[in-house]
């Protein structure tokens, strides 16, 4: 059996939408079950229709994607855990090709393509639709992939322990270094893919860059630590190389593109050392 994870902090509607492609797939011989975690157990579960597979409702007060995500894995009754996130929409053949990778014994993690997807055409959705999430650059560099489509044996939870629920963000990368320490290996899989909607506005990639902010860099006194987010302002050289190295958009668009990343950048610094200086890393 296959667990599929969700966590859910008050996003009822494109849940639906999730569960309903869950509801849809096809080619699949094994059972799965749907793990829900409600993150803002003040809010309520709505209504669910009778779905093909069991469907577990859970909830986490605890704040963070993480922590509920732990909590699913003490009820989870899979071998394999099959995380997604509740604005993804999974394609159809999506658990029909994570039954088939748990069964080639070619890696414990596997992390698919995550499609992002936009019905505007305004530049924000465009810088997010070109940057955001290339899990294959994170599995060949940087050995993880995201939660938003990620593929785990339990055993390696069982040995490498759970994500860090203190986190709110880049828990993913976190847990994975951890697996890849212990030898498990990971790999990416084309075909294990979702769909996920592009931020479409200027307030939306703000939002991911401060919670991306809250997240301190490591080092061996608040000295050093300081003196890295000192470094978090400048103009990086890798973000000009990315930039220019886009092969379908104008010299003006690509300048763009450069100006909304080095705001994110500042953004996240900023945020960066409000934390550093006592603030609470926040999740919105």
């Amino acid at each position: 059996m296959i667990s599929v994870v969700i966590p859910v902090y008050k996003d009822w509607d494109r849940l639906s939408q999730c569960l309903k492609a869950l509801d849809n797939q096809t080619d699949l011989e094994s059972k799965f079950e749907v793990l829900v975690v409600n993150n803002y157990p003040s809010d309520s579960f709505p209504e669910f229709p009778k779905y093909n597979f069991d469907l577990i409702l859970l909830s986490e007060s605890k704040p963070g994607s993480y922590a509920a995500r732990n909590r699913a894995l003490k009820s989870a009754k899979g071998n394999w855990l099959l995380f997604t996130d509740s604005d993804c929409i999974p394609f159809s053949d999506w658990l029909a090709v994570a039954d088939n990778l748990s069964k080639s014994q070619n890696a414990e993690l596997f992390a698919g393509r995550i499609n992002v997807i936009s019905t505007q055409e305004n530049r924000f959705a465009k810088f997010d639709q070109a940057f955001a999430f290339p899990n294959e650059k994170y599995v060949k560099e940087e050995n993880f992939g995201v939660t938003a489509n990620l593929l785990v044996k339990k055993e390696v939870f069982e040995k490498v322990g759970q994500f860090n629920a203190q986190l709110m963000t880049g828990g993913d990368s976190e847990f994975c270094n951890r697996a890849h320490i212990h030898d498990f290996r990971i790999k990416y899989c084309e075909d294990l893919a979702v769909s996920h909607p592009a931020r479409e506005s200027w307030q939306q990639l703000k939002t991911k860059a401060k919670r991306f902010g809250g997240r301190l860099p490591k080092g061996n006194s608040r000295f050093i630590v300081f003196l890295k987010l000192i470094g978090k302002f400048r103009v990086r050289q890798d973000d000009i190389q990315k930039i220019s190295d886009l092969k379908n958009d104008s010299s003006i668009q690509r300048l763009e593109f450069f100006w909304i990343k080095q705001q994110l950048r500042w953004v996240e610094a900023l945020e960066s050392m409000k934390v550093f200086f006592g603030k609470t890393a926040g999740r919105e």
